[in-house]
């Protein structure tokens, strides 16, 4: 199989998660975390964790948080090419958890600034496929990096999936998605975001005009799934434990819908163990958790049934 492309955030995640309601002016018991993240990043090592080869681009400061975040990625056995920013340091997202719900704080950071002479565009024509998220939309750099991503891969031949990524960039910027995309995976906020419509299942269909297939992310109600007009919903998988936090869980759902598709499943079959998959991811804190054996097995045998 030819390696996966993708490019753009590379971050540590430091998660808050609050024992209770968070009150104003006084303490809240809860626990703080800090783990790998970066929503193409996160894409990145879950695609190679199930086994298929991967080329990530990315821009990180000048500074220890950097090297160790690419060295903790090249471990993961994804191949980097990490731009260096001379100026502006690695950036630190702050999340603020209640176990399932999320609430982001995005700094500026040297990831801002990814820009098209980062792009190893050899890497992308000699790719298999091309996933973009649309963090990479919302400034000015990194959208430049991304219709040139795009246009090389369309002059290659070579399929694409986008992540529209951020209802709430959406709505506060837009997003015009590009054209020829493959397969969409918006969350149920996004579909409703991109569309204006207040239904999933119209936004749905909707998005179905833009996109060969459209996978909506539905969490804990598993996923809705949309191609030529016509709807499936694709059940949820139990999870093995309660969830704890939801942070990384859209990336490793969508890594495994591309990498299922890539190896020939149908979409819903490939759907199907993206939610087992993001299922599990949420029972531990962090968006690339360690799961267990029994698990990663249970994914191979669903990629290979």
């Amino acid at each position: 199989m030819r390696h996966l492309f993708t490019f753009g955030d590379l971050v540590l995640d430091v998660v808050a998660t609050a024992s209770s309601a968070l009150e104003a002016d006084t303490d809240t018991p809860g626990d703080v975390r800090s783990a790998p993240g970066g929503s193409a990043a996160n894409f990145a090592v879950w695609t190679r964790r199930l086994g298929s080869p991967v080329c990530f681009a990315t821009r990180v400061g000048d500074d220890l948080l950097g090297r160790a975040l690419v060295d903790d990625m090249r471990r993961e056995g994804v191949e980097v090419n990490a731009a260096v920013d001379p100026v502006y340091p690695t950036a630190v997202l702050v999340l603020f958890s209640d176990g399932v719900q999320r609430h982001m704080m995005v700094p500026r950071g040297a990831n801002h600034f990814f820009g098209p002479g980062d792009l190893p565009e050899e890497r992308i024509r000699t790719a298999g496929w091309l996933h973009a998220t649309g963090y990479a939309f919302f400034w000015d750099s990194t959208r430049e990096a991304l219709q040139r991503a795009l246009a090389v891969a369309r002059e290659a031949g070579v399929p694409v999936s986008f992540d529209p990524s951020s209802a709430g960039f959406i709505r506060r910027h837009g997003l015009d998605l590009p054209e020829g995309i493959r397969v969409l995976m918006p969350n149920r906020d996004e579909a409703r975001a991109l569309t204006g419509c207040a239904d999933v299942e119209d936004a749905a269909r909707e998005l179905a005009r833009r996109a060969d297939l459209v996978a909506v992310k539905l969490g804990p109600e598993g996923a809705l799934l949309a191609r030529a007009g016509q709807l499936t919903y694709v059940p949820p998988v139990a999870p093995s434990a309660p969830a704890v936090d939801g942070t990384g869980a859209g990336d490793a759902w969508g890594a495994a819908l591309i990498d299922g598709l890539r190896r020939g499943l149908d979409p819903y079959r490939a759907a199907l163990r993206a939610n087992r998959l993001g299922a599990e991811v949420v029972t531990r804190v962090g968006a690339r958790p360690a799961l267990s054996p029994e698990i990663m097995r249970q994914l191979e045998v669903e990629r290979d049934a």
